[in-house]
């Protein structure tokens, strides 16, 4: 509230004067000044502050967080779209992961803008988005873990007053732009088509064999429908291994285990595996498959599939 002008009447005695109660002096915010801003300390934050006589900076860097004189800021950035501000006070969001920002600023036409500032110096690095009426339409960004964001918030045209300023930060914990709340796969990065989860790959294995008393013969090992990069490994006791890097999606061919004789008792298995592809369905890379059959007399015994994690390549549960 703006200090009140009293106009004393000469009748008053001095008596009265005396014992008429102190009226204290109405102030700024505590977080009016750009170094004083305040800390969004929750995924769901909300306060309320009366904006009256807030102010703008003509250096942001004056007052000190302590409110000392001090100095070598920039003035204060004001306004969005055209739609100038003033009154403003201030709030710092410093995300631990990636994720997403819902901003609603309400009390009046309020004016939001979100900036990244630099942690070495405290100056404001760039404009990450801004919206002029945030009491009616809310500010939506991403943001990314472990970088500084400020939040300034004014009133549209230096208009205050009481305003609610509501923050709900939304976690991305993997990075894969799917939030957790939506994301199956919560610690893996995967695509939003697969629930957030990297894709399986869906290759097709196919082996042709002799039988004999002492096990089998391979005659024709392929593997169909493997995605362009992705590593195949085929390999059995005692008769070796060939690994195929596919340079096109379609078939692999792994030549160099035909003709090989494998042992009643072995296993033949085969990997495939894919890696990041930085683009499209693949950019996280993908869940691998890892088949393995028994070899027994004559023939092979059923054939087992297991999935393997992107990067390690360990066996893991499939989905």
């Amino acid at each position: 509230m703006r200090p009140a002008r009293l106009l004393f009447a000469a009748a008053i005695s001095a008596a009265a004067l005396a014992s008429a109660p102190a009226l204290a002096a109405a102030a700024p915010p505590p977080n009016d000044a750009y170094l004083a801003s305040l800390p969004v300390d929750s995924t769901q934050f909300t306060t309320t502050v009366d904006t009256t006589e807030a102010t703008v900076q003509p250096d942001i860097f004056n007052p000190s967080r302590d409110g000392a004189p001090l100095g070598g800021g920039a003035a204060e950035p004001t306004g969005c779209s055209g739609t100038p501000s003033g009154k403003t006070v201030w709030y710092d969001l410093a995300p631990a992961v990636n994720g997403g920002v819902q901003i609603r600023a309400t009390g009046f036409q309020t004016v939001v803008a979100v900036y990244e500032w630099n942690q070495t110096d405290s100056k404001i690095k760039s404009l990450v988005k801004c919206t002029a009426n945030a009491s009616a339409d809310d500010l939506l960004l991403d943001v990314e873990g472990k970088k500084n964001y400020t939040i300034q918030v004014g009133g549209a045209g230096g208009a205050g007053g009481a305003m609610t300023l509501k923050v709900d930060f939304f976690p991305d914990a993997d990075a894969d732009g799917v939030l957790d709340a939506l994301d199956k796969c919560k610690s893996k990065a995967g695509i939003e088509r697969f629930g957030g989860c990297p894709p399986e790959l869906r290759v097709v294995p196919s082996i042709n064999f002799t039988g004999s008393a002492s096990g089998i013969t391979i005659t024709r090992l392929i593997v169909d429908r493997v995605p362009k990069g992705a590593k195949v490994v085929a390999r059995c006791t005692g008769c070796g291994s060939q690994t195929v890097k596919a340079k096109r999606l379609g078939r692999v061919t792994l030549n160099k285990l035909v003709g090989r004789a494998v042992r009643a008792g072995a296993t033949l298995q085969i990997r495939i595996t894919l890696g990041k592809t930085g683009t499209g369905t693949y950019r996280f890379g993908a869940t691998g498959s890892y088949y393995t059959w028994p070899v027994e007399v004559g023939g092979l015994g059923p054939r087992r599939l297991r999935c393997l994690e992107v990067g390690t390549g360990k066996i893991e549960r499939c989905t």
